[in-house]
């Protein structure tokens, strides 16, 4: 087989003759499926052809690839002749046959003289190629149509002319399909010389199945890449009866890897965010730095006396971080423990005593839905959006809030997977709450949203889509993120989120977020959102967190493609931090860092160094800061930590200078070393207020060269 489809349809070259009667013309499908395809059942593929005025065609041939891994072929049905349904002249008799060639697939010449993309079919029959993997997910299906007659093809325009039927395996665990694709059709006449023919868009027709199908639930972290590289995530969900759960991994991405079979109808499960055990101490060591602790320590000096909040907190979650002794104040029995993390001295959190270091262990985060209210599919229009093109209005059927839920109170929303983040109260009647969201809802508007049989378009004017939504509301600040504030953190005991599963097919999104403890500006944790007047802010001081969150690259991208502007809580200001390369002319090393503040003032710096201990040997810091600053530094296994902060935020460094000089030994003659110490993605730097300062490097490694070796 393998050799006849590469002898016959690649190297077989016919000349074509040109004609002056129409070319027949075909195209395919645009898109097939949708919210009713199910596994296990059948979607109709049709290739449409367009007579043309053609007279002279008797025979075609129709090359189509599909994804034999999850379709198979039920049925080939031929229209027939005119007046009977079909495309072919009246009276006409017919004939159709096809054969399936498992394993192959097309491969498209797109330049030169071998071109098969083209706009002629016959042209694409003479030059197809095809590769072969025996197993593989393509599969090649070729239908030939012959028919004679004595009357030409009267038929102008487009019909019906072979619809094949497909099966979406019963046991496909795909959600997502590769393209059907019409390769090609092409024409002879009743002397059996070729036609050539039109192809004409589409060619490529994507088959989509109802995404519901077979799920309980579709789970996403808002998930923050700098801890994300440090250490594999899971979400484990727990039934809380058997007290017996099951651990999904988390993508880059933030989506939760669910096999749905894991879970049972009708259960309710305690859902939580996890980190790999072995990875503690390197997640609090990188997650946990001078601005955290500068944060902290300015909240605290600028608290009023009797215990009013101060001023460089803004946030609920970053007080609720910042809380170490648990005794719902930011107060100097968190300051120590904050400190001794960032110095090494002492870490914030401990394996379990029973716990064997390398067994791949996980450990709970706090975790709280993204949003206080959610939303399920149902029956009945119980909300509208108005799209707009950056911000969009939201109204809820006032009978949709229960008792005791204030309409007022809710600041964020999931509206199925079109949506989850904060919204603004505006106002409410009798009949509707009305509510701004920072977003152009565009999942609303393009179809793409797997809930669109739950979406109306009303009266077709684009301008109003009606959600046939059933709304949760759940405030409690122990479940609901949105629902934090600078004043209620306190009320926090202990962070739990439950779901609540349905039947297969109902498929709830549930959005998740999650704190580090300590990580008071949140570089490793979920970010706090706000919105006013339409636009989105981050609430944050952490730069890390600016660069690499997920939920602010998004909030990034949809900037840019409508072209509005992105507000930070604060200016990032950046400091120079200049290293240089040295030449070793004894055993003693002393290696300089020297900073250009850049016009900010520094009120904290922290950095660490890696280093070959079998070459040198690190001996001690000497710093040249203000008096009133507290200066560290330790060193392990090749590594020096190492750094100071104003404990009074009374004196802080501004300009160029040297607050730090590291003193290494050579392990053996100096000047015959040929070594570098190289700097760790584990530095800091903050102002005053805890603000996090972003940190330009000159050089990631200083070259040490013994002078022999010049």
């Amino acid at each position: 087989m393998k050799k006849f489809i590469t002898t016959l349809f690649v190297t077989f070259l016919v000349l074509i003759a040109t004609v002056s009667y129409g070319q027949l013309k075909f195209k395919a499908s645009t898109a097939i499926g949708g919210a009713t395809l199910n596994r296990g059942g059948t979607f109709v593929y049709t290739v449409f052809i367009n007579g043309n005025s053609n007279t002279t065609a008797r025979q075609t041939l129709i090359d189509m690839q599909y994804d034999q891994t999850n379709f198979e072929l039920v049925s080939v049905y031929m229209t027939g002749t005119g007046g009977n349904g079909g495309m072919i002249p009246y009276g006409s008799t017919v004939n159709t046959s096809w054969y399936n060639y498992s394993g192959y697939s097309f491969t498209t010449v797109t330049s030169g003289s071998s071109a098969n993309n083209t706009t002629n079919g016959t042209n694409n029959y003479q030059y197809a190629q095809y590769a072969y993997n025996a197993g593989g997910s393509s599969a090649i299906l070729r239908t030939t149509v012959s028919w004679s007659t004595p009357n030409g093809m009267p038929y102008q325009g487009y019909g019906d002319f072979v619809r094949y039927t497909f099966r979406l395996k019963a046991g496909s665990t795909a959600y997502t399909f590769d393209p059907i694709k019409l390769n090609f059709v092409a024409a002879w006449n009743a002397s059996g010389i070729l036609e050539p023919t039109i192809m004409e868009a589409p060619l490529s027709t994507a088959v989509t199945m109802n995404q519901n199908f077979g799920k309980y639930v579709t789970a996403k972290v808002d998930l923050n890449s700098n801890l994300y590289n440090l250490s594999a995530l899971k979400v484990s969900f727990r039934d809380t009866l058997t007290n017996t759960g099951v651990l999904f991994p988390v993508t880059s991405t933030g989506e939760v890897d669910i096999n749905q079979s894991a879970l049972a109808d009708n259960k309710v499960y305690e859902v939580s965010v996890m980190h790999n055990m072995d990875q503690l101490y390197a997640i609090y060591n990188n997650a946990i730095t001078i601005s955290d602790f500068t944060t902290a320590q300015g909240e605290f000096t600028s608290m009023g006396l009797d215990g009013s909040k101060g001023q460089s907190i803004k946030t609920g979650q970053s007080l609720y971080a910042a809380d170490i002794n648990k005794n719902k104040s930011i107060d100097g029995g968190d300051l120590p423990q904050l400190l001794a993390q960032v110095a090494g001295i002492d870490t914030l959190m401990m394996l379990p005593n029973n716990y064997v270091s390398g067994s791949n262990g996980f450990m709970s985060l706090p975790t709280w839905r993204a949003s206080d209210a959610t939303t399920l599919a149902g029956q009945v229009e119980w909300a509208y959006v108005t799209p707009g093109s950056t911000s969009s209005a939201l109204r809820i059927d006032m009978r949709e809030f229960p008792s005791g839920t204030v309409a007022s109170t809710i600041k964020s929303v999931q509206l199925f997977d079109v949506y989850t983040g904060p919204i603004e109260y505006v106002s409410e009647d009798g009949t509707w709450a009305q509510y701004t969201i920072p977003s152009s809802l565009a999942k609303v508007k393009d179809g793409t949203s797997v809930y669109i049989s739950s979406i109306r378009n009303v009266n077709n004017q684009n301008v109003d889509y009606s959600l046939k939504a059933e709304f949760e509301f759940n405030t409690s600040v122990n479940s609901s993120w949105g629902s934090i504030t600078a004043a209620n953190w306190k009320n926090i005991t202990y962070p739990k989120t439950y779901f609540k599963t349905s039947t297969l097919g109902t498929n709830a999104i549930l959005d998740l977020k999650y704190l580090l403890w300590g990580d008071v500006n949140r570089s490793h944790s979920s970010q706090v959102v706000t919105s006013t007047a339409g636009t989105s802010t981050v609430q944050t001081n952490a730069v890390n967190s600016l660069a690499t969150n997920s939920a602010f690259r998004s909030m990034a991208m949809q900037s840019q493609s409508t072209g509005t502007s992105m507000n930070l809580t604060t200016d990032v200001s950046s400091i120079d931090v200049n290293l240089n390369n040295l030449t070793v002319t004894s055993n003693t090393i002393e290696i300089p860092v020297n900073v250009d503040s850049k016009g900010a003032s520094v009120s904290g710096l922290q950095f660490e160094f890696t280093f070959d201990p079998t070459k040198i040997k690190f001996e001690e810091l000497v710093a040249n800061v203000p008096n009133t600053w507290y200066v560290f530094a330790s060193s392990k296994d090749g590594r020096v930590k190492f750094g100071g902060l104003d404990k009074n935020n009374s004196e802080v460094i501004k300009g160029t200078s040297t607050p730090f000089k590291l003193k290494f030994s050579t392990i053996g003659n100096g000047v015959d070393i040929v070594t570098s110490v190289k700097v760790s993605p584990l530095m800091d730097a903050a102002d005053q207020k805890g603000n996090q300062l972003g940190i330009y490097l000159n050089s990631t490694q200083i070259k040490l060269t013994g002078y022999n070796n010049f």
